[in-house]
């Protein structure tokens, strides 16, 4: 797929992309797809964290997905900034057709199965019932050119889920979708991306020691700045640092919407 950033001259200066706080799937390890589970009482204090965050960054548009943890997510922001949620069907997370609902850990053969096939070519493999990578793209795509259209020189907040903001970070960073497939989009960080020619990407950290900072760069583990040496790039290559792993059963775990 050839990498190029969707940037024009009418883009918003500024998009900040968030996923989702801990939803109730997440905690019960389920796959959750677009299953629409409440957030959990951590994800509710995520979202608060998000809005305290971007407090002082006066936002123009905040767009959610029409799941509720998309929603629950950004409503503190919303309620801190005085402005309506925009949700989206466009921006749903990935359908996991079949396997949605089900606990991961108590998967039988077949279904233990289709996940692996999955895991090994999401770009192009459907679950029964349910979408590959390259559905969400083709489903994302049209609907982030437009709200780029519609809002010249405005800052939009984007609240998704891991597979969407994936699809959302590679067209605004014109980053490969083939080499960002497998990264884990964590609720710790809000990313804030600074539309031009050549892209910069921020990432603000919610949590832990460091939480509150403003760092260059991608980051989306609890080290390093990641790296993406030796992988195809668009317009916007990443700072060195740690290389990135696949998402196997590990990042699995942390929850798939």
């Amino acid at each position: 797929m050839n990498a190029k950033t969707i940037w024009s001259e009418n883009c918003p200066r500024t998009v900040f992309l968030a996923r989702h706080g801990q939803s109730e799937s997440n905690l019960e390890e389920r796959i959750s797809g677009q299953a629409d589970p409440n957030l959990t009482e951590k994800g509710l204090r995520q979202a608060q964290r998000l809005a305290t965050a971007l407090r002082s960054i006066p936002l123009t548009k905040i767009l959610t997905s029409t799941l509720r943890r998309s929603m629950e997510t950004a409503q503190p922001t919303a309620e801190s900034q005085g402005i309506a949620l925009c949700p989206q069907d466009a921006l749903k997370e990935m359908s996991f057709g079949a396997l949605e609902g089900r606990l991961r850990n108590d998967l039988d053969q077949k279904s233990r199965h289709l996940l692996d096939r999955w895991t090994q070519d999401k770009l192009r493999f459907r679950i029964p019932g349910g979408e590959c990578l390259l559905d969400v793209h083709q489903r994302v795509l049209p609907f982030l050119s437009q709200i780029l259209a519609d809002n010249p020189d405005g800052t939009l907040l984007i609240v998704g889920h891991r597979h969407t903001n994936i699809v959302l970070l590679s067209a605004l960073m014109g980053w490969e979708l083939e080499s960002t497939m497998d990264l884990s989009i964590r609720s710790k960080y809000v990313y804030e991306i600074h539309c031009a020619p050549t892209p910069r990407i921020h990432t603000i950290c919610l949590t832990g020691e460091v939480r509150g900072s403003r760092i260059e760069g991608f980051r989306h583990e609890d080290s390093s700045v990641s790296s993406f040496s030796g992988l195809r790039l668009g317009t916007a290559p990443l700072p060195t640092g740690k290389m990135l792993s696949p998402m196997g059963e590990e990042q699995l775990r942390n929850g798939d919407g």
